[in-house]
């Protein structure tokens, strides 16, 4: 299965526009407020996904874009973590710059993002750019290709995580160049898909569905699973549970066949 995370991305806005792809997929709305006033952020709803935990709530207020002291012991128990112990074969398959990777792990705050650190609380390594497993997180010279070879790592891992920012960093700074962006991530879904992997796609909040301005938004996000699936859950909270009960049925059921 590919974990595809796509930070800042809500139903609504100019999306069937923007990206016709995800609609095709049905996409299932979740509630990425959490409950809390103000605009729901990065930090905080990255770190609901990964951990079932209602982060937003326990800090009071929404916190993004990177996970602070407060949320790293919610992350030493993320998805990577679970899965890891369940014996699962896990791949962080984002790939860093090693200069990006100094500035951000040896300042006086840990500039990663919670999935980052997450990765790394579990014992996952962040690989570098050229790495043989590793994929660049976007701004593809062939994003088909690369949806084709993120298909053939899941037929070597039973979960890999990608995390797809592009699109929030482009709503922020240049919301004008986004039509690039969704053209990007469509060619690789199509890639993907069409190599015959198995899809989790999902975001942490709304942006770059409503193009005309450069904030988040309150609009809910996508979640899409291709394969098959319990009822799926109302907010950001309940996709960890969802997934763990997923990833349990898959194996136990190849456990039964092997």
């Amino acid at each position: 299965m590919l974990f595809l995370f796509v930070d800042g991305l809500g139903l609504g806005g100019a999306l069937e526009d923007l990206f016709p792809l995800l609609l095709e997929l049905h996409p299932h709305p979740l509630d990425a407020t959490l409950g809390v006033e103000g605009l729901p952020q990065s930090g905080t709803g990255q770190t609901a996904l990964l951990t079932g935990k209602n982060a937003a709530r326990l800090l009071g207020h929404h916190q993004g874009p990177f996970p602070g002291p407060r949320l790293r012991p919610l992350l030493k128990e993320s998805l990577y973590a679970w899965a890891r112990e369940e014996g699962l074969a896990v791949l962080h398959a984002n790939a860093y710059r090693p200069e990006y990777l100094r500035r951000a792990m040896e300042g006086r705050r840990l500039l990663l993002s919670a999935f980052a650190q997450a990765a790394l609380l579990s014992g996952l390594p962040l690989l570098p750019l050229g790495h043989p497993l590793a994929l660049p997180p976007g701004f593809w010279e062939d994003p088909y290709g690369v949806g084709a070879k993120a298909a053939a790592l899941t037929r070597r891992f039973d979960l890999v995580v990608l995390e797809y920012w592009a699109l929030d960093l482009f709503a922020h700074r240049q919301p004008e160049t986004l039509p690039q962006r969704f053209q990007e991530l469509s060619l690789f879904l199509r890639g993907f898909l069409e190599e015959g992997g198995e899809l989790l796609l999902t975001s942490d909040h709304g942006n770059a569905e409503e193009p005309w301005h450069p904030r988040h938004t309150l609009n809910p996000v996508p979640l899409v699973y291709t394969g098959e699936a319990p009822p799926p859950p109302l907010d950001l909270t309940g996709v960890f549970s969802w997934l763990q009960a997923i990833l349990i049925s898959k194996f136990y059921k190849s456990d039964r066949n092997t």
